[in-house]
Parts: C-alpha cells; sequence; structure tokens
C-alpha cells in the first residue's frame, strides 16, 4: 500500500509522463537526425554523380543489388550508380534507428563461387554475381573513386573475372 502511496505522489507521476513523452518522441528525433545526415550527404553525392554521369537515388528508392545487402538489418537511404570503364559499379549508404552507418561498394560481375578475399585495407566478398565492399560511416565522397579504383585493379587483375549489365539475370 505505501508504495502505491509512493507511485501517486505527483512528482513521480510527472517524473513517469515524461519519460513517456520522451520515449515516444525518440524515433522522431533519430528520423529528423537521418533526414539531416541524408540532406546534408545528398549534393556532396549528387556532385559526384554528375561528374561520374551517374545517378542518385534517395529514401525510398535507394537498394543494393547483393541479395544478403538487401537483407540487411540497415536501411539503405542513398545509392550513387556509376560506370568506370566496362565496370557497372554501386554504392549504397545506409543506416539503423540506433544510428549505426556504412556503406556498401558493389559491382556486377560475372558470377563466380562465392569467397571473401582480404586485402590491405578491405575485403572483397564474391557472391550471387556481384564483389561488395562494406565501409563503416557515411561515405566519403573524395576518398570514393579511390577505394572503386582499388577494388577494379583488383578485379582487372583476378583471372576469369568480367563485368557484366547487373540487370541482367545470371
Amino acid at each position: 500500500m505505501e508504495f502505491l502511496l509512493i507511485l501517486l505522489q505527483p512528482y513521480v507521476v510527472i517524473f513517469v509522463v515524461i519519460m513517456v513523452v520522451m520515449l515516444a518522441l525518440l524515433p522522431q528525433r533519430r528520423a529528423s537526425a537521418r533526414a539531416e545526415a541524408i540532406a546534408e550527404q545528398a549534393p556532396d553525392l549528387a556532385e559526384l554523380a554528375s561528374k561520374l554521369g551517374g545517378s542518385l537515388s534517395g529514401l525510398g528508392q535507394a537498394t543494393a543489388w547483393t541479395p544478403r545487402l538487401q537483407r540487411s538489418a540497415l536501411q539503405a537511404e542513398l545509392t550513387l550508380t556509376f560506370r568506370r570503364g566496362p565496370w557497372h559499379v554501386r554504392v549504397t549508404e545506409a543506416a539503423d534507428d540506433s544510428a549505426v552507418r556504412e556503406h556498401w561498394i558493389e559491382v556486377a560481375t560475372m558470377p563466380v563461387p562465392p569467397r571473401k578475399v582480404r586485402q590491405e585495407f578491405l575485403e572483397l566478398s564474391f557472391e550471387d554475381g556481384f564483389v561488395h565492399v562494406v565501409g563503416d560511416g557515411p561515405v566519403r565522397p573524395e576518398e570514393l573513386l579511390v577505394v572503386v579504383d582499388m577494388i577494379l585493379e583488383t578485379l582487372d587483375a583476378t583471372f576469369g573475372m568480367a563485368p557484366r549489365d547487373p540487370s541482367a539475370v545470371v
């Protein structure tokens, strides 16, 4: 009975109400923070897309090519798609509600047996007719082409590796 009297004290009730309101507004605050992050990133990537002759897709249209990345717990927010020589490249920035951010670099290739190839700075995953690399944090446009070119140099030097159109059924 005393416990119930303590819970019904005005300051306890006010505290509980404030906590419920804060918890109710938390997802909305996270969503607005994500929208701000996308808005900050989009102009830099749009400029890069125009330089590369590619396209930029925003929230609701952004998606990964690789089936495993499509099933990720992270939601694709921005996608930059372009060609680099004969290679089709897609860079996707993804995040979840807890502000975990990463980016995916994918290259469409002819199907090869699934495997991972560890390099000095990154790990290439070969699967489902794509090669992909997962990076932490948002896409950094100033570093993106260097990393993409490192990946493509590796693919060019790999025996039996050939580019393909990502829309082609394999």
